[in-house]
């Protein structure tokens, strides 16, 4: 089995990490533009199954030099590049994972969709942002699957992180993942779905206290514009009348997106045109040498992805509360990286779409996939969710 991965940072790397441990992969391109990156990565995990190569992520004819007789490729560098990677999987015979979707995520979920005929005519299916809490549409399908009727679903993500900030006074913003990211998915109005139609609402709003379970604990979080909602509202059915997604949000983050760091639009700074993020990233340290200070210091943070769906089954309402708590550095204990969240689930989808244990064609977002072989699968390396059930009495 051959599988490219795409991009070598903090989140590529950490797949590549779970690749070189899963039996059944014989090869794995590294590949990024940086070459230097993507050797680094070759060379700490010292395993012969892994080859570093230098691609320019914009340039379909280069991907294809690259993608060209893999089974799979897993897209790990920045959604912008979504559509390009896309096609090149298209003109190479090759199945397709991807991450997350670009800013606005309204637009980007348009174009990856508006590909799905080209993937079914080739036989080929691209499934799109598969990691991380986006995971939880699978185990939302799951329940939904259970259920006569879905009334709402609302997720909520947390990470104790955010609670750590105020021990150091005054501290660096210095993200464990795409610095552009970190910043740039608080910057757009979040999106929520209500009665069949999908409704803006403002940045940072919807704010509130919420209590995740120990030792995650009680942590604020508002709403963000993720992708889970713009899909679920359009794939997962049984009458579903709300989604809504919020997020523990690092407030020096939202301090740089409320006073204009996240555009790209640029300002006239003494004469000069420069754009305001631009001169974030230029002075923000790659999430790679955050990540590896993190793992030096061998302190815990904790993270859960929850996802509470109401609805009825045999004519009672019943809530489903479906979560799973992780720790960063037990991950990277375990795993070879703090981002298993998101290294497990694109390596087992990839995995399973080279072996054709997934069938369905297309372009398709987590939910439909069919959830307990998934699940299953997702089980077998590690990674495992926690279920209760509150309904009306008597049962």
């Amino acid at each position: 089995m051959r599988i490219s991965v795409i991009g070598a940072g903090a989140q590529g790397s950490g797949i590549a990490s779970v690749l070189a441990n899963t039996q059944e992969v014989s090869h794995v391109v590294c590949a990024d533009i940086d070459l230097k990156k993507a050797q680094i990565i070759v060379d700490k995990l010292k395993s012969d199954k892994l080859e570093a190569e230098r691609v320019d992520a914009s340039d379909v004819n280069d991907l294809v030099r690259i993608i060209k007789g893999s089974d799979t490729v897993i897209n790990a560098t920045l959604p912008k590049f979504n559509l390009a990677i896309m096609k090149s999987a298209l003109e190479s015979g090759t199945h397709y994972v991807d991450l997350a979707g670009w800013i606005p995520v309204k637009d980007s979920i348009q174009k990856q969709l508006s590909l799905d005929e080209k993937f079914k005519d080739a036989e080929l299916t691209a499934v799109i942002y598969q990691s991380g809490p986006f995971t939880l549409n699978v185990v939302i399908k799951y329940v939904v699957d259970r259920l006569d009727r879905v009334d709402e679903i609302r997720i909520r993500i947390g990470r104790t992180h955010v609670r750590e900030e105020s021990k150091e006074f005054i501290p660096k913003w210095s993200p464990a993942w795409s610095p552009e990211m970190a910043l740039t998915e608080w910057a757009p109005p979040p999106v929520i779905y209500e009665n069949g139609s999908f409704k803006e609402v403002p940045p940072l709003s919807g704010l509130e206290e919420y209590q995740f379970p120990e030792p995650v604990g009680s942590i604020p979080v508002c709403y963000v514009d993720f992708e889970p909602v713009h899909t679920l509202g359009r794939f997962i059915g049984k009458g579903v009348k709300h989604i809504d997604l919020k997020q523990s949000l690092p407030r020096m983050a939202g301090a740089l997106v409320k006073m204009g760091f996240a555009a790209d639009n640029p300002v006239d700074v003494k004469g000069v045109k420069v754009a305001p993020i631009d001169v974030i990233l230029a002075l923000t340290p790659p999430a790679t040498e955050t990540i590896e200070k993190m793992n030096a210091t061998g302190k815990e943070t904790y993270g859960c992805n929850l996802a509470e769906i109401k609805g009825e089954r045999a004519g009672k309402s019943v809530t489903h509360t479906v979560y799973r708590i992780f720790g960063f550095y037990e991950n990277y204990e375990r795993f070879g990286t703090r981002w298993a969240e998101v290294a497990l689930p694109a390596v087992t989808t990839a995995t399973m779409l080279a072996k054709g244990d997934i069938k369905t064609r297309g372009v398709i977002p987590p939910e439909c996939l069919e959830p307990k072989p998934f699940l299953v699968k997702l089980a077998e390396k590690g990674m495992t969710f926690q279920e209760s059930i509150s309904s009306e009495l008597p049962v």
